[in-house]
């Protein structure tokens, strides 16, 4: 008999007429790295919230963790009492306060007494202590503010495992949820949080592992539990697996091998020309792009891309140098002025630069041409909710109802109003940084689509990734910044592989 740390039994739970979860029973193997897996929307959060004791499930389910069986309601408070830890993809830090203080936040400073003084060199030593189990070089008395996505992603973490103690057993003694731990990060800082995920399990620790990046499950997963639709569908060892494999048995299909582009665009037009451009990192980068051309902008981290982005959108001002737009000067000194010219960005950091998620989908898709709606000094919401429909329907958002929140709706969806938004301006450049980034297989697919949709209008992509598969079929040319200087680059089919970028990134070949 299998030996489960976590066994679910007949969840099942509703939210109006919507079956999130219909009869779910699995179960998560003790000292193994199960892999949670399945679209976006596929109930996936919904039983982690369950496992955390924030959602009911209906009559009849049941909850075994630590050989304890919760028939109903499992609490928040019962369920890190039975060991369950979690970090969500949104991991919880308050960027002003230290290190030492967000500990507190989820426990309680040391102090003499209960309302005592706080005792601040017995907490820091006490988390210096936490942080050092987990082999983090990071100071109590750092602001969150000033460590990089990964630290962060990995002091949330230790964080998780404070109340318990600094015994050999801490780790088996408990259950690590991660949700999509490294969907914010950099694809090549990842390395750090998954050997983390790894240690956990070589000391008989137990880990639910939920991801989007099939290349991780494969490395990191012993098991796979599928969901589709609320359901399982799939409960399966990962060794024998290969990544299609595991990208089949989430979609419930096979995934179209990536075609790739022979666009002959010597002939077309130059539509975009920087020249000598320096920025804080960036030094004297020199490119031009035509029309119709998807450019990708590759290299490890801190080596400029995300700042090549913000260069060209206005979001910051370049040091020295000239840029041209279908041969007229370009110099933006806001992002509103690059709008006006026709140049557009996509921010990497969708639910906090690119939306907002309070809003509803509509405003979401309409908030940058909300002038064309008004007449007389009102808005025509009915002009205005027919033209977020129909942007909706042209870009394949899924939306249940276009008014709701857009904090409803998947990461994948989110990414595709930002998108729709920015491409359905009167846009001549696209500006897009990590534009896929902690979206399923299938709404990857889907983007790519609309960039190359977009691109075979005539207009400009410039593309800034961590993912080389994100070149791979979707640029026709990709530089690659090292240190801040275009260092290489690879054209056509030919040179735009994964090995060959990846070799280019680390300078295999200079």
């Amino acid at each position: 008999m299998t030996n489960y740390a976590v066994a679910c039994e007949d969840l099942s739970i509703s939210f109006g007429a919507t079956k999130a979860l219909k009869s779910v029973t699995t179960g998560f193997e003790r000292g193994k790295i199960t892999a949670l897996l399945g679209m976006n929307g596929s109930g996936k959060s919904t039983l982690i919230k369950i496992l955390a004791g924030i959602y009911r499930p209906g009559p009849g389910s049941r909850i075994t963790i630590a050989g304890s069986t919760i028939a109903g309601h499992l609490t928040p408070q019962r369920s890190h009492a039975l060991g369950m830890r979690f970090l969500h993809q949104e991991v919880g830090l308050v960027e002003a306060l230290t290190v030492s203080d967000n500990f507190a936040l989820t426990g309680r400073f040391k102090a003499p007494f209960a309302l005592g003084p706080i005792a601040q060199r017995e907490q820091d030593d006490f988390v210096s202590q936490v942080l050092q189990r987990f082999d983090l070089p990071v100071h109590p008395q750092s602001k969150v503010a000033d460590l990089s996505p990964t630290l962060r992603t990995m002091v949330g973490m230790a964080r998780a495992f404070q109340h318990d103690g600094d015994d050999e057993d801490v780790f088996a003694r408990n259950v690590l949820v991660l949700d999509e731990p490294t969907a914010s990060l950099p694809a090549d800082e990842v390395h750090a949080v998954m050997a983390t995920v790894e240690r956990l399990r070589d000391h008989g620790g137990t880990v639910i592992y939920v991801s989007h990046r099939t290349e991780e499950v494969k490395r990191l997963a012993d098991n796979l539990v599928v969901l589709r639709d609320g359901e399982v569908v799939v409960e399966e060892a990962v060794a024998h697996l290969q990544i299609p494999d595991i990208v089949t048995r989430v979609v419930g299909k096979s995934i179209a091998a990536k075609e790739p582009r022979q666009n002959d665009l010597t002939a077309a037009p130059v539509v975009f020309e920087v020249n000598n451009l320096h920025g804080t990192r960036l030094r004297d980068v020199n490119l031009e792009i035509r029309a119709g051309e998807i450019l990708g902008v590759a290299g490890l981290v801190g080596c400029g891309r995300s700042e090549l982005i913000r260069l060209l959108s206005g979001a910051q001002r370049p040091a020295q140098g000239t840029m041209e737009l279908k041969g007229q000067l370009y110099h933006p000194t806001h992002p509103a002025t690059a709008v006006k010219r026709g140049v557009v960005s996509v921010p990497q950091d969708r639910r906090a630069e690119g939306c907002i998620l309070g809003m509803a989908t509509t405003d979401n898709l309409t908030m940058g041409s909300l002038n064309t709606f008004f007449k007389g000094g009102l808005l025509r919401l009915k002009s205005e909710t027919l033209s977020a429909k129909g942007l909706a329907e042209t870009y394949r958002v899924k939306a249940g109802d276009i008014r709701s929140p857009i904090s409803t709706l998947s990461g994948g969806n989110q990414q595709k109003v930002i998108i729709a938004r920015a491409a359905s301006k009167a846009t001549e450049v696209l500006l897009l940084d990590e534009p896929t980034q902690g979206v399923d297989a299938l709404a990857k697919q889907e983007i790519w689509n609309i960039i190359r949709g977009f691109a075979a209008t005539g207009k400009a992509v410039i593309v800034a990734s961590t993912d080389f598969d994100e070149f791979v079929g979707l640029c026709d040319r990709v530089i690659v910044l090292d240190r801040g200087v275009i260092a290489a680059s690879a054209e056509g089919p030919d040179e735009i592989t994964e090995k060959q970028l990846a070799l280019l990134c680390a300078g295999a070949d200079q």
